[in-house]
């Protein structure tokens, strides 16, 4: 575009003639109408240069914001004759011809801009800007022709003033008004607030659009503005404002938040979110900047890269973004210091400088840079962008408008512009959507994080609808973790949490548009939602804004940054990834069900030419439904709950054997039920299943287990009504390998469940042992079905050593003996095993390789990470062991 730094925007209404006449004030007409016009020149305003402008007026965005003004105004006239609204809508569109002329005048003035225009760097601003004069004149007159006709179709009902005032009334007229006439004050009411809302479900809150952010105690917390409030008191719901720790509640037009110790604005030229990212670059040979596009009013998107300069198809790509909601400082300072922690840790630091040299690391700190930028000069808890929507209503939620699953129902976002959670007029529509989206597309990331606040979770998809599990969950829950061991411990005084949860997105609530299952189903990424801090400290609740203090946000830091590494450390291989944090890894054959259908993850590219038996051949289909880059989901029937299940899959043999297994059928004896009731009403198979309203314990008989045996699997169907802002309510399962004398625990479910879905738990060294599983809810409202104590009766198959590579049996190891297969050509050498710190835990002499067993049961070593060496001729080989033979 033409180097127009200097332009200047001038301002479009003072010489209209109808625009603030008399006639026209307290008109909601009148505020439709002008409203995208005067957003517009708002937006326009907040940058410099003539491509923010540009965007600011976008001739398509501004055709549909003003059809739907003309649908809204033959609307509340004819809200039950279809035919005479349509014949009205068609009048007024008539009437304002002259204005929809004048957008394609500014539409073709815009192209003049481009660099392959013959017209001046002088010429083509003065062009642009006289084509957007010549649209408020057309506007102008439109509205004239219309307030006349419009005379003929009066509202019924309405007060001369108060003629269908929705969404804030007097308010936003007055709103308008301040704007266009270059007011830079922001009205009190126009401020977003928390509220509790009593005597009504967080689910029928979202279902109306409320943004619900939390509960306590059972009563919804949401954020609202002053339309949203009104919407709320006209539905008939009592609301209180919640109070946040250290902040006064009457911001309004007082609101100054420049004076910030530790959180940046994005256009502070002194120490803003640019400044600060522009003055690393210029210091730091590992930082290199780009930007991804411009935002709506014109702000470069930056994206930081920490490493290597190039982009290399031998390093895989990594991708950490923050701020989809503008609201989330601390998110965003989560992502600045990880930009300065990978920068300037110093060489001696092996594990960074390695994934510097071989990962593309990016960090886009602000997704949503002129929404942040608004929290800072106008409205502290501002969540979307800042385009105009229709109405009057400004900005769409990033996290509702990709391309996956957008629009699927009004629950997982909503239709309505002044919503919270809008989604927009269509999949990325938001130009800020549309340049991540693009980014992906030029630099796919095998992993992704995208930073929000605040809940204490880590998020993975699918997010959409209750119930389906991701085929790729084994390679989720290897890094998140599992709630037992999460990737995150929550260390911050008075969190009201002790670890983020890590778990299905749905079990927040559901939502549609979202990034991760975008980047999951266009490109397989692996991607979460941390959903950093609890949003409680010491002096009590504090929400989105999180305190302006140091020593905690350090904290908080510190708290996230072993999962971060570990995402890209994981990026080379996400399958054969072990985590250092959760101890986790995937296991190449997965059952997660036996009854009502067998269902098993296997690698993707195995998953071709797997076989199931039980005992004879299966035939199975793949769950298309559950996407899945690295594993993918078989599922079969096998008539019954089998005995016996052998799963073939690339060149590996597993074989599960089904020791006991109860669906609260009446002919199921054994099982001890203390406050659990059979319940016919809902079942995954047969008459029953078990249900509990938050307490007692349901209890297996005893299983002895056989001499061969060291492993097993316990595997349910379950639903729940919890919560997923809390830890509690919770439900454990427990397992005794005494004999019930006494109990660990080995699974943990939270968050809301209100479908039926499978759950799992593998327990290592059970050889010999009297097992007990229980069940012990906490408060919880649990549903229990086809419930499977199955045991992993065969060795797994080892392939080959390749003379490069040190393969285990398994990793992490859950059985007592664990094998591994001599690596090298030559047959003689040793083989040892060191605990973390160094110190030699085992070692023996190899003289004709082949396979090489370690009792580690035998040794009675704990649980942990081990380094295994093996050694020969010279030649080293290394591998990272881990035990977690407890379960945990």
């Amino acid at each position: 575009m033409p180097d127009a730094t200097s332009f200047e925007l001038p301002e479009f209404t003072r010489s209209l003639r109808a625009f603030a006449a008399i006639a026209s004030l307290g008109n909601p007409d009148h505020d439709r109408w002008f409203a995208p016009l005067l957003a517009a020149r708002t937006s326009a305003a907040r940058v410099q240069g003539i491509e923010g402008y540009v965007a600011a007026f976008d001739a398509a965005r501004l055709r549909k914001a003003l059809l739907d003004a003309l649908t809204q105004m033959a609307t509340v006239r004819f809200k039950k004759s279809a035919p005479d609204r349509r014949a009205l809508e068609a009048l007024l569109e008539e009437l304002c011809e002259p204005a929809f002329t004048a957008l394609v005048g500014v539409e073709n003035a815009a192209r003049g801009l481009r660099p392959d225009s013959n017209l001046t760097p002088t010429d083509a601003p003065t062009a642009w800007t006289a084509a957007v004069q010549s649209l408020f004149d057309a506007a102008d007159r439109s509205w004239s022709a219309m307030l006349t006709a419009l005379r003929d179709y009066p509202v019924k009902g309405a007060r001369p003033r108060d003629r269908d005032r929705d969404r804030g009334g007097d308010a936003a007229t007055a709103l308008l008004l301040v704007l266009a006439l270059g007011g830079a004050s922001i009205r009190a009411e126009a401020q977003h607030v928390t509220l509790r809302v009593a005597g009504v479900r967080a689910d029928s809150l979202r279902a109306k659009g409320f943004d619900v952010v939390g509960i306590e105690n059972g009563t919804p917390l949401v954020v609202v503005d002053a339309a949203e409030r009104a919407r709320m008191q006209s539905l008939g719901y009592s609301a209180s404002e919640r109070p946040v720790a250290g902040v006064s509640s009457q911001r309004g037009l007082a609101l100054q938040l420049t004076s910030t110790r530790i959180y940046r604005s994005y256009d502070d030229p002194q120490r803003g979110i640019r400044a600060f990212i522009d003055s690393l670059a210029r210091v730091n040979t590992r930082v290199s900047v780009d930007t991804v596009g411009r935002s709506y009013e014109g702000r470069p998107m930056l994206a930081v890269k920490i490493g290597a300069k190039g982009d290399s198809p031998t390093r895989p790509n990594v991708l950490f973004m923050a701020a989809y909601h503008a609201r989330e400082w601390a998110a965003t300072e989560m992502a600045l210091r990880l930009i300065t922690y990978l920068a300037t840790a110093p060489s001696s630091n092996a594990r960074v400088d390695s994934l510097l040299q071989s990962r593309d690391i990016w960090i886009i700190p602000v997704a949503n840079p002129d929404g942040y930028q608004y929290t800072f000069t106008a409205d502290r808890l501002w969540r979307k962008t800042r385009s105009p929507q229709a109405g009057g209503a400004f900005g769409v939620d990033m996290n509702r408008n990709h391309r996956s699953n957008w629009g699927l129902d009004n629950v997982g976002s909503s239709n309505e512009p002044f919503s919270e959670v809008y989604r927009g007029i269509s999949p990325a529509s938001e130009i800020e959507v549309r340049n991540i989206e693009s980014f992906h597309a030029a630099h796919p990331p095998v992993v992704a994080l995208s930073y929000h606040t605040f809940a204490g979770l880590i998020l993975f998809p699918p997010g959409s609808t209750s119930g389906p599990l991701s085929a790729d969950l084994p390679v989720y829950r290897t890094l998140a973790g599992v709630n037992l061991r999460s990737a995150v411990i929550d260390h911050l005084p008075g969190s009201v949490r002790s670890f983020y949860s890590p778990n299905t997105s749905w079990t927040l609530y559901p939502t549609n548009g979202e990034y991760n299952d975008w980047a999951a189903r266009q490109y397989g990424t692996i991607g979460f939602t941390p959903e950093i801090s609890s949003g409680y400290a010491l002096n009590g609740y504090y929400g989105f804004e999180f305190p302006d203090d140091e020593a905690q946000l350090a904290q908080l830091f510190q708290d996230n940054l072993p999962f971060a590494l570990d995402v890209i450390e994981s990026a080379r291989d996400p399958l054969g990834y072990a985590s250092p944090t959760t101890f986790g890894r995937a296991s190449r054959v997965t059952l997660e069900s036996v009854s009502p259908d067998i269902r098993v993850t296997v690698p993707s590219a195995a998953a071709p030419t797997t076989t199931l038996s039980a005992p004879t051949p299966l035939s199975f289909r793949l769950d298309t439904t559950a996407g899945g880059k690295y594993t993918r989901r078989l599922i079969a029937s096998a008539g019954g709950r089998p005995k016996v299940l052998t799963v073939a899959s690339g060149g590996f043999t597993s074989t599960f054997s089904v020791l006991l297994a109860n669906g609260a059928e009446k002919d199921e004896a054994g099982w001890t039920a203390t406050r659990f009731t059979v319940d016919s009403s809902s079942v995954v198979a047969g008459k029953y299943s078990w249900t509990t309203t938050g307490a007692g314990d349901l209890k297996s008989p005893v299983i002895t287990m056989p001499a061969d045996v060291d492993t097993v699997s316990i595997m349910f169907w379950n639903k729940y009504d919890g919560s997923g802002f809390s830890e509690n309510p919770y439900g454990r399962v427990l397992l005794s390998s005494d004999g019930g004398a006494t109990f660990v625990p080995v699974l943990r479910v939270q968050g809301a469940a209100p479908v039926w879905y499978p759950e799992r738990a593998t327990v290592g060294g059970v050889k010999g042992k009297k097992l007990v599983v229980e069940f012990a809810p906490n408060g919880l409202n649990w549903n229990l079905d086809e419930i499977a104590v199955v045991a992993h009766t065969a060795t797994v198959a080892v392939p080959v050593g390749n003379g490069t590579v040190l393969k285990p049996s398994e990793n992490p190891v859950r059985r007592g003996i664990v094998y591994f297969t001599w690596p090298f050509a030559t047959p003689a050498g040793d083989l040892q095993a060191f605990e973390f710190s160094g110190h030699a835990v085992w070692k023996t002499t190899v003289t004709n390789g082949g396979i090489i067993g370690w009792d580690i049961a035998a040794a009675g070593l704990p649980n942990g990470v081990y380094v295994v060496v093996a050694r020969s001729g010279g030649k080293t080989v290394r591998l990272k062991l881990f035990v977690v033979r407890d379960g945990r």
